[in-house]
């Protein structure tokens, strides 16, 4: 008994260790030559599924579905071979199999990027944007690295409106993929201004536009060129409070300057200190602006202007103490075009109390769709753009002067 017991125990280990041999082997092939593999182990799973898709993709659907099948008698759950036998439906004309085939799939392989593929290019066919961006978000949350490719296509979709409403819907959601898609839609070369402007403001009209990407959009607006499109979109969110807007927005300060479109932008500057102080006895506030003897282009204290060609007047308040620069800050209006310079002021130097200033502004008919006001240094780049002292601006109007005869 002691002997027969021996041999059935070893006969047990060489049996197991065959076993161990065998699904080292299939695991080893199974993926370079499932049949080989299977010869080790006839049911290994990874070589079926390797083996039907070779099958398909060699055109002999009867073979996939046979060996899907039998993998499927292995693994009843196995979602893939469920979307090679979708595959095979659809190459044999039935359609109505093939989808519900695919809807199996994507459930029970959520994560298969060729079922969620093929899924968004059905529901994209017939016009259910809704689906076809489930599918869409379902493919891109397991495979971001698509995204190269997935984004320009969004951008071209979104030129029709339908499209363009869903894709809105979804990216209120947040999805990870929502800042690359509405950079791509913002891209001054790869982007598209229809599809951008439907997108865009589907969002804004749902409330699903955040400030930065509010603003982001207008300065891309603005770099492409598109000063009226820009102007249009900012005018109609922006506070009008005698249900007007005026030439040059928010000129008291009354209002904290937003950063965006045509309002008071505020650019760190190193060796500049900026900031808004109430006046006493006037409504609105004040820019106090300190210089601390650096070299600065300028006070990074500027707004974008839209401005019809004609003749205007910029008049402004400021007050100044021990302001010291080598010729003098100066208000500049530059057309975004190759008009350049349209108005300057006298400079800003040395220390005086209130005064009001003014320049006249001559916007020429071509080369000037927008404009900057800036206060800049105009001393060239070196040791003469020095600037130290306090600088205190309130009070900035914009007037339209009539026509010279």
């Amino acid at each position: 008994m002691r002997h027969l017991l021996v041999a059935a125990m070893a006969v047990a280990v060489l049996f197991a260790g065959w076993r161990v041999v065998g699904q080292m082997q299939a695991e080893r092939h199974a993926s370079s030559d499932p049949e080989r593999a299977l010869r080790w182990r006839a049911g290994d799973p990874t070589a079926l599924l390797v083996l039907a898709e070779r099958q398909l993709a060699e055109g002999d659907t009867a073979a996939a579905r046979a060996t899907a099948t039998r993998l499927l008698e292995r693994e009843p759950l196995q979602g893939q071979a469920f979307r090679i036998l979708a595959a095979a439906s659809e190459r044999d004309g039935d359609n109505d199999r093939t989808l519900q085939l695919y809807r199996i799939a994507a459930r029970r392989a959520p994560r298969d990027q060729a079922t969620r593929a093929w899924l968004a290019r059905h529901f994209l066919q017939q016009g259910d944007y809704p689906q076809a961006l489930a599918q869409i978000d379902a493919l891109l949350r397991v495979a971001p690295w698509r995204a190269d490719k997935v984004h320009p296509a969004l951008v071209q979709l979104a030129q029709d409106p339908k499209f363009a409403q869903a894709l809105a819907q979804t990216l209120r959601g947040d999805p990870p993929w929502r800042p690359g898609v509405l950079a791509a839609l913002r891209h001054p070369k790869t982007g598209n201004s229809l599809a951008a402007g439907q997108v865009m403001q589907a969002l804004q009209d749902k409330g699903g536009l955040t400030t930065d990407e509010y603003s982001r959009w207008l300065d891309s607006l603005i770099a492409q060129g598109r000063w009226g499109e820009a102007y249009a979109r900012w005018a109609g969110s922006a506070v009008k409070l005698d249900g007007r807007l005026p030439l040059l927005y928010n000129g008291d300060f009354a209002r904290e300057p937003s950063e965006t479109g045509f309002d008071w932008r505020r650019r760190r500057v190193p060796g500049v200190l900026l900031e808004f102080e109430s006046e006493s006895g006037r409504s609105g506030r004040v820019a106090h602006l300190q210089f601390l003897g650096r070299r600065v282009p300028g006070a990074g204290l500027e707004q974008a202007l839209m401005l019809e060609p004609g003749r205007y007047r910029l008049l402004l308040r400021a007050r100044a103490r021990a302001l010291r620069s080598e010729m003098g800050l100066q208000w500049w209006i530059a057309c975004a075009g190759p008009a350049g310079v349209v108005a300057r002021s006298a400079p800003l130097q040395g220390s005086f109390e209130w005064a009001d200033m003014e320049a006249e502004v001559v916007v020429p008919a071509t080369s000037c769709p927008g404009q900057w006001l800036r206060l800049v240094n105009p001393v060239p780049s070196g040791a003469g753009q020095q600037v130290a002292g306090e600088l205190w601006l309130a009070g900035f109007r914009l007037e339209r002067l009539p026509e010279q005869n």
